[in-house]
Formats: C-alpha cells, sequence, structure tokens
C-alpha cells in the first residue's frame, strides 16, 4: 500500500512538471462550464478492520483472524460534475468495482481439524459517491484539489442469505466515508486528473450467522485506499 501512494505521487510530480513546461494554456474556459461528464480507471488497496468478541479472547483453538490488502479494481462515471463557484464542485460518481477478500483463521494444534482456513469472499460492488471538491488556484495547465463527501455502495454478488455454513457472509450495503486529493491537468482535447483516495467505512459488514467463523467478530469494517484516472 505504501509503495502504492509513493507511485502515484512520483507519478503527479512527473505531469506537474510537464504541465509547468507547457507555455499555452489549453482549454482556459474550462472550469466555468456548469456541467460536465467523464469517467475514470480506478485500482486499489481494500481491507478490513475487525473487532473481536469475548469468545475469540476465551477461545483456545483461534490464535489469530487476519485479513489481506486485497487489490480491487473498478471503472467510475461521473454523472455529472456540477460547477457551484470558482473554488467548488459538486460531483457524483457512479463505480463498478471488483474485490476478492481474504480472511485467514490460524487454529491451535489441539484443535481437531485444518490449522489454517482461508474464507475467500468475493465482492462486486456498485457504488454510488457525493464529494465536494474544493479547487486550488490554477496555474499554467494544471490545477490541484481535495474532496471530501460520503459513499453508499451495494455488494451485488453478497451471499448474505445462502444457507450454507461454509461460506462467509457479508452484508449487502455499505456506508463509508471518503477524503482524497489529486490534480488536474488540462490538454488539448480534455482534462486529465489522477486522484487518490482514502475510504473509511461505517457500518458494520459482518452476518452473524453463529458459525465458527463468525462467532469471534464482533465488526467488520471496510477500509481502503484508492487511485483513480479520470478523464473529463
Amino acid at each position: 500500500m505504501k509503495k502504492l501512494v509513493l507511485l502515484f505521487i512520483i507519478s503527479l510530480l512527473g505531469f506537474s512538471a510537464f504541465a509547468q513546461k507547457q507555455k499555452l494554456i489549453t482549454q482556459n474556459n474550462y472550469d466555468y462550464r456548469k456541467f460536465h461528464f467523464g469517467m475514470a480507471l480506478d485500482f486499489g488497496f481494500f481491507n478490513l478492520s475487525n473487532d473481536f468478541t469475548d469468545e475469540f479472547i476465551s477461545n483456545e483453538n483461534i490464535l489469530s483472524i487476519e485479513t489481506d490488502g486485497d487489490l480491487g479494481f473498478g471503472v467510475s462515471f461521473i454523472l455529472p460534475d456540477i460547477r457551484l463557484n470558482n473554488r467548488l464542485n459538486f460531483r457524483h460518481t457512479v463505480t463498478v468495482k471488483n474485490i476478492q477478500r481474504n480472511i485467514n483463521y490460524r487454529f491451535s494444534d489441539n484443535y481437531d481439524g485444518p490449522k489454517f482456513v482461508s474464507q475467500k469472499v468475493e465482492q462486486w460492488y456498485v457504488d454510488s459517491s457525493f464529494h465536494l471538491k474544493f479547487r486550488a488556484d490554477r496555474i499554467n495547465n494544471s490545477r490541484a484539489f481535495i474532496f471530501v463527501g460520503p459513499c453508499f455502495g451495494i455488494d451485488m454478488a453478497s451471499e448474505k442469505n445462502v444457507l450454507d455454513e461454509n461460506i462467509f457472509k457479508l452484508n449487502r450495503s455499505n456506508i463509508a466515508l471518503e477524503i482524497g486529493a489529486g490534480c488536474d491537468f488540462y490538454f488539448e482535447y480534455f482534462k486529465f486528473g489522477p486522484q487518490i483516495k482514502y475510504s473509511y467505512g461505517l457500518k458494520n459488514l459482518i452476518v452473524q450467522d453463529g458459525t465458527l467463523y463468525t462467532s469471534p467478530l464482533e465488526g467488520f469494517y471496510s477500509r481502503g485506499i484508492q487511485i483513480s484516472l479520470t478523464f473529463e
């Protein structure tokens, strides 16, 4: 995850240096449009933050429950970006993304069963994000920005209601708070805006079905860092 952030910063500095070398100001009226649309390619690392119950502490068989930093990919559509004033925009983004969750259980030698179990959960999210985007002054052909807002997600592949104790179930819906930053670069025919954001899940994703895998867990909350390459 740290390498991903470092790569983003290096790439952003490279684009910024290129934009500052351009002497011709392109699309100087772009930011005065009331509405505009676009799309983005997304990738990032996503994790689950867990809270344990008292049963996990007293259970001698389960040594640890860990989640991997899972890679996810998606595509987003800006529908739309609305100019409120010279500094502030309101942006609605619809995203379709895939995340492969890995939840790893390690058991003691006294446990009558496998000593290591990895529960895999595939998620196909449709997210709807609402961001307020604050923009700095434009310098030549670049303009930095920060944004914040809520995100509402639906997991279209959720197996919440499946009656199978061998399937690890996560809730179908999620709510998260997102905060991020980026920079817009203006080219002759389009605007390119790499950005990075942190997502902090607010809703408990655990489905308590009384199985060995969910009983030790009081809550699972989504966390993630995502890089998006937007084209408008």
